[in-house]
């Protein structure tokens, strides 16, 4: 499978487009067959989230819609040694209006610039257990009770598409697939059959994918026999050190793979080509998407894959993350008998040891200090877009000065976003939506800045309303009314995840500790991060945020991609790409008003209306809930369950719908519940 880089947070197309790119992962059908890049529906280019600039995100090549970027988990990953944590106690979120402290080192969202002398370094999560073999594997171990009785194994190789050698392209992904189809203890489909056979279904439970930068294994087994959790590292260790790749095998593959390119083209792989062109320049990226060259898919000898598997599936380069329901220590104990070489462990394969660490390159990609504009015209395009692009230097949030500028970050992202947001809400609005976006894209580069969708033909016009607000902020900062808001807003988000902690999924632990290994960062536990928000944000001022905003003015390293039908009813490419060029380059003498803060702390309801009655009560034992009907003939069924602590979830329909409308009024309609919610 392919995994595609994640562009922000957009529910759009081009988010989705790119991610189908660059991360390739496989499908159940035929069983291990390769999952197509999802089918894009054309959305902005987002790149990665940038609601929660802390949290890390995979640039795997699927430009998808923040799944994670759910501002919760808000674990910023990081590297430092536990001391021993008490949990915080059930706290209440209560912020503490803004206090001014000293003038703070400006890093962070999302330029980051040099540390200050001293960071004070914060503890890893004291419930993970995790270590490092004498062969320099890595491993995680946590136990997590959601859900009960199952675990979240995985694979993490940090090796992908990039570290090919030219005749290689395509071949990090052939190998991924070869895993599936033969090892040394499991013969052909035998590891798929078995994992079916005690729940796993390939494709939800049971996984991998190939991105630029890495590769991941991954399936979810039951815990209740000790004998599956046996033969479940077994698999994860013969994929680390024993992929057959029987030659009849590979033959097989090689149509399985190139139908999964074949499911990739058409307008995704287009505005990908585009966009990558823009993001990669002439670096090494640009050449080694995922998914490889036809040519060689289709010719590449078995010793070919075998040469790229035994250069790169190394045990310094490996981590083993296991998460759920089981005893740390035994389970922790089971992966050094795996995955160790003797006296170790039991690991009898020659390449379970390594002699020397294995040299792994560092690719850069070029830098330019001008802003480069792309107008891409495709008739397969749903609607007018761009993506304000800014690529900046990656870095993980390692100490607690960086973890209180991440904080930071975050509000500057939600204040921008409201702001956008409100301008959205005019009369005659600029755009249709926009919104900041970014996060971690590539190994090499983060991205920052800004997406929007318009009308046909509302390009330079949306363009000058998203510019407009960057330099309102330049000019005039955020006001104490804004950052209040969005210090409660924050603090709320983050004391519901930490209320949450016992509902949290062990995939979802899992992608947090895979991130670690892979870029390090700070993997706190909840009940650190709700206690550092506590103490964090009252501290944050205005000047903390307005400094971090101004990386968004910077024109170096920045790139501007609109993306249109052809039916646009604008100008000629040329010419759009010379106009909004322009409005680029002298954004910087656009004079711009102060933000006026007209909010009003209203009550959610000026009157509260009078209550009704329930004038009929009905129990639905087979499902265990109650009926009620109330005096406005309004029908209620309630059920009371344990799935997630401090949360009650509504959902309201009537019978009707669409259908019932006259024809002109269809598509209105159609959309009425979107508009209205």
């Amino acid at each position: 499978m392919i995994k595609e880089l994640k562009l922000a947070g957009l529910p759009f197309a081009i988010g989705l487009l790119l991610l189908a790119a660059a991360v390739i992962a496989c499908q159940p059908d035929p069983a291990p067959t390769a999952t197509p890049p999802p089918t894009s529906t054309p959305a902005p280019v987002v790149v990665a989230p940038t609601a929660v600039p802390t949290e890390t995100l995979e640039p795997t090549a699927t430009l998808i819609p923040p799944t994670n970027t759910p501002i919760p988990t808000l674990e910023p990953t990081a590297t430092p040694v536990p001391p021993t944590e008490t949990p915080t106690p059930e706290p209440t979120a209560t912020p503490v209006p803004p206090t001014p402290t000293p003038e703070p080192v400006a890093t962070a969202t999302p330029e980051p610039e040099p540390e200050a002398e001293a960071d004070y370094a914060l503890p890893f999560d004291p419930s993970v257990l995790r270590g490092t073999l004498a062969n320099g594997l890595t491993y995680y171990v946590k136990k997590n009770q959601e859900p009960l009785n199952r675990a979240q194994l995985s694979l993490i190789v940090k090796a992908g598409s990039v570290h090919e050698e030219e005749e290689q392209r395509g071949l990090a992904h052939f190998v991924e697939h070869m895993a599936f189809n033969g090892t040394e203890r499991f013969e052909k489909q035998e590891i798929v059959d078995y994992l079916e056979s005690i729940g796993s279904s390939f494709g939800a439970d049971l996984n991998a994918y190939t991105t630029f930068d890495h590769t991941a294994y991954f399936f979810e087994i039951p815990t209740d026999e000790t004998e599956t959790i046996e033969t479940a590292l077994q698999i994860l260790s013969d994929w680390a050190y024993a992929i057959s790749f029987d030659p009849e095998e590979v033959e097989l593959e090689r149509d399985v793979i190139l139908e999964e390119w074949r499911l990739g083209q058409g307008f995704n792989s287009r505005i990908q080509d585009d966009l990558y062109g823009l993001i990669f320049g002439e670096s090494l990226y640009a050449e080694r998407l995922p998914i490889g060259l036809t040519e060689i898919i289709e010719n590449a000898p078995v010793e070919r894959l075998r040469d790229y598997y035994e250069r790169w599936y190394r045990p310094d380069l490996m981590a083993i993350v296991a998460v759920g329901d089981f005893e740390t220590e035994i389970l922790a104990e089971k992966i050094k008998q795996h995955f160790a070489p003797p006296p170790e462990g039991e690991a009898a394969q020659e390449r379970a040891v390594v002699t020397s660490p294995t040299d792994r390159p560092a690719f850069e990609i070029p830098a330019h200090d001008d802003p480069r504009v792309k107008i891409f015209t495709d008739p397969e395009s749903p609607g007018t877009q761009f993506n304000l692009i800014r690529k900046v230097v990656p870095k993980s949030v390692e100490g607690l000065d960086s973890f209180h500028r991440s904080i930071a970050g975050q509000l500057v992202n939600m204040m921008i976003d409201a702001r956008l947001f409100e301008r959205g809400q005019t009369a005659d609005p600029p755009y249709l939506w926009a919104g900041e976006i970014g996060g971690q894209f590539v190994e090499a580069t983060d991205t920052a800045g800004f997406a929007a969708w318009m009308q046909l033909g509302g390009t330079e016009r949306g363009l000058n309303a998203v510019l407009e607000e960057i330099q309102r902020v330049r000019q005039h900062g955020f006001t104490e009314g804004e950052l209040a808001r969005e210090k409660i807003n924050l603090l709320s988000q983050i004391e519901n995840n930490y209320k949450q902690r016992e509902q949290t999924e062990s995939a979802q632990l899992s992608q947090q500790y895979s991130d670690h290994f892979l870029s390090g960062g700070v993997v706190l536990g909840i009940e650190k991060v709700w206690e550092l928000y506590q103490e964090a944000l009252p501290q944050i001022t205005l000047s903390d945020v307005d400094e971090l905003a101004s990386v968004w003015t910077r024109p170096d390293n920045t790139i501007l991609l609109v993306v249109r039908p052809e039916a646009s009813g604008d100008k000629p490419d040329e010419e759009l790409a010379a106009a909004l060029l322009s409005q680029l380059e002298n954004a910087d003498t656009i004079q711009i008003d102060p933000y006026e803060d007209t909010f009003d702390d209203v009550p959610l309801l000026a009157e509260i209306p009078t209550p009704g009655s329930i004038t009929e009560e009905e129990t639905i034992e087979s499902i265990d809930a109650q009926k009620w009907t109330l005096s406005n003939g309004i029908t209620v069924i309630a059920k009371q369950t344990d799935f997630k602590d401090d949360e009650v979830v509504f959902t309201a329909f009537s019978p009707g719908g669409h259908s019932l409308v006259e024809d002109v009024d269809h598509v209105s309609a159609s959309h009425a519940a979107q508009l209205v919610g």
